[in-house]
């Protein structure tokens, strides 16, 4: 269930419906929803990419996610 009173960290992956298709950034140990904040381009940056692997994506808080606009892009 999506908490529209809340910005939360949300992805869109080029290769899976850009900015259609989204997924709730969550935290590795706990598997909580993470909020959107100034660190969580760094932390999807370093959960999704490697050297030889390069993930293009974008992210959004709730709000742009709902209207399918990622503001932070990877690409």
């Amino acid at each position: 269930m999506i908490d529209i009173e809340k910005e939360m960290a949300w992805i869109t992956f080029m290769h899976d419906g850009f900015n259609v298709k989204w997924h709730p950034v969550l935290c590795t140990l706990t598997g909580r929803h993470l909020p959107f904040d100034e660190s969580i381009m760094d932390l999807c940056r370093e959960k999704f990419n490697t050297k030889d692997d390069w993930i293009l994506f974008g992210i959004a808080p709730t709000s742009q996610m709902m209207i399918g606009n990622s503001v932070r892009s990877n690409l």
